[in-house]
């Protein structure tokens, strides 16, 4: 059943790229999902770990803070909003703080990176939760690299979840409902509306993007002298260094210049040469991409 609830509306984890604050996704890939035209889902060594790893944020949570966490919420369920149907939510866990009224909501993450303050996305997320279920506080606790646990503890932002329920709700009634699909906000998105050119369409430049072309072609001549500069100065090293693996000063290395572990690599043309009809056999036609170049 939760499974049905989350195709027909929009979930913590969704509402960021709705509002164009989600590194890794947006509004064009969200609508992408929601009509079935692409899965969304990700299955990797990161998302395996995050899943593991929860039950593990939350006992630190609880060590850290002493706070009761409600067991059964360790099992998911999907809320939803008895006013906007289509606000969804499955919140991590829900827990009880002392000296607080009521329940609160708490979001596990893991992550590889070091974070003095939660990402956009993670309060975006925390605070539809809290708006779907009417809740007060609560709380976001992360693991970084799988040993530094960090939390912090957040009050429900009525106005700013009033915020994201007119905007989700105009996202869903315009471009779901509809079945219209939004603006592309960047280059991701306009390789997943327009996955090959249109043969002979140009258009027209504006003096804008004249003045675009001008001022980049400037910055790759630019970074080409520096690249020309640093190709100069590591050959100039690499002279010097000879067969000596570092220069130092004192106990500091200044460079390093060591020979790499041997590896075994697939040799593809003797492959084709001594068995040329098995190799035509895994032989497979691989889509081009769009490539950008500045003339």
């Amino acid at each position: 059943m939760d499974q049905e609830i989350r195709k027909k509306g929009i979930g913590g984890s969704e509402v960021a790229a709705i509002l164009g604050l989600d590194t890794f996704s947006s509004p064009y890939k969200v609508w992408l999902n929601k009509t079935g035209r692409e899965s969304s889902a990700v299955d990797n060594k990161y998302t395996q770990a995050g899943l593991i790893l929860e039950s593990a944020v939350a006992e630190f949570f609880e060590l850290r803070t002493k706070y009761r966490i409600i067991k059964t919420s360790a099992v998911q369920k999907t809320f939803q909003n008895p006013k906007f149907e289509f606000a969804i939510g499955t919140p991590d866990r829900i827990y009880i703080a002392n000296r607080k009224v009521g329940k609160g909501v708490l979001e596990c993450k893991t992550t590889q990176y070091v974070y003095d303050d939660i990402p956009e996305k993670w309060f975006i997320q925390l605070q539809w939760y809290l708006g779907i279920l009417g809740l007060m506080y609560g709380s976001v606790a992360w693991l970084e690299h799988g040993l530094d646990f960090k939390f912090k503890e957040y009050e429900f932002d009525r106005t700013f979840f009033e915020f994201m329920i007119e905007s989700v709700n105009k996202f869903w009634a315009e471009n779901i409902i509809k079945d219209v699909p939004p603006e592309p906000i960047n280059s991701e998105d306009i390789k997943l509306m327009y996955r090959k050119h249109t043969e002979g369409l140009t258009i027209e430049a504006t003096p804008e993007l004249i003045g675009v072309h001008s001022e980049l072609s400037a910055v790759k001549a630019a970074i080409k002298e520096l690249e020309k500069k640093e190709s100069d100065l590591t050959e100039a090293i690499k002279v010097v260094m000879r067969d000596a693996e570092a220069v130092v000063t004192g106990e500091r290395p200044l460079f390093t210049w060591r020979t790499a572990k041997s590896s075994q690599q697939f040799d593809k043309d003797r492959f084709k040469a001594d068995q040329p009809e098995l190799f035509e056999k895994y032989q497979k036609e691989v889509e081009g991409s769009r490539r950008f170049l500045i003339k």
